[in-house]
């Protein structure tokens, strides 16, 4: 009986505490009321974020769709056509097979990364590795992957921040399709400035010989998929694949929240 009257006055209490203290949308800066999303529904960012973006803000972002690279996933400037090889790829296969990513660099979703990233925002990570999680389900099929693995941080940098960003998108995964999450499949042994204003060629000479792998062996035989919150050049995930196929793993795929253009 108690927990029955409960749930029906849960709704109501909501309800009033949403108009006494609404929410502040991480875009515009404008106090907004809160839509409630089941989680079974929040798939995208209008849904996911209902909590931390108004309903205007929610709509600036896109996603990432076809036509796009098939290695790369950087999608073409024409909406016309299939997905085919970009021009970087066709001249350097590279050392990852496939990158895919859930949108582009911009608008609301850049923000909800930087809020994540840098202003210890870690109540965005379960709406956002969400997101993350359907783009997998969509791209990698049930017993596509064996290891899923996040990009690691320096420890400098991450007593620094306090938790690595890839990490925490994927820490609540289920693993239904047999993949198995390995926290510290990789480890950055060297610190490195920071990418942002790099061009492609400083970006890969900046992170050269930065990673290596924890146990060696572990990847040998493995399907792995490299998880972190943006890919721009893609410097980063070359060096990590590079590190993982020299120690026998049979493949490397990227997935992030993010693709810059």
């Amino acid at each position: 009986m108690i927990d029955s009257c409960f749930i029906s006055i849960k709704p109501w209490f909501a309800s009033l505490q949403d108009a006494l203290f609404p929410n502040k949308c991480l875009g515009c800066g404008e106090l907004f009321q809160r839509e409630r999303v089941r989680q079974s529904d929040a798939v995208d960012l209008s849904q996911s974020l209902s909590l931390y973006f108004c309903e205007s803000c929610r709509r600036k972002w896109t996603a990432v769709s076809s036509p796009l690279c098939r290695r790369c996933g950087v999608p073409f400037k024409s909406r016309e056509g299939e997905d085919h090889f970009c021009g970087r790829c066709i001249e350097n296969n590279g050392a990852f097979t496939m990158a895919r990513a859930v949108g582009v660099y911009d608008q609301s979703l850049r923000t909800a990364i930087q809020t994540l990233k840098f202003k210890a925002g870690v109540q965005l990570a379960k709406p956002l590795g969400r997101m993350l999680h359907q783009t997998f389900q969509r791209y990698w099929s049930p017993g596509k992957i064996d290891l899923i693995a996040p990009i690691p941080l320096h420890r400098r940098r991450f007593r620094q921040r306090g938790f690595n960003q890839a990490y925490l998108l994927i820490a609540r995964w289920p693993g239904a399709g047999g993949e198995k999450i390995v926290r510290d499949l990789l480890v950055r042994q060297r610190a490195t400035p920071p990418q942002t204003g790099l061009d492609r060629r400083q970006r890969r000479i900046n992170i050269r010989n930065a990673f290596a792998v924890r146990r060696p062996g572990q990847s040998a035989g493995k399907r792995v998929l490299l998880v972190d919150d943006v890919l721009t050049t893609g410097a980063t995930a070359e060096a990590c694949a590079k590190v993982l196929l020299k120690d026998g793993a049979s493949r490397v795929d990227v997935l992030t929240l993010a693709r810059a253009l």
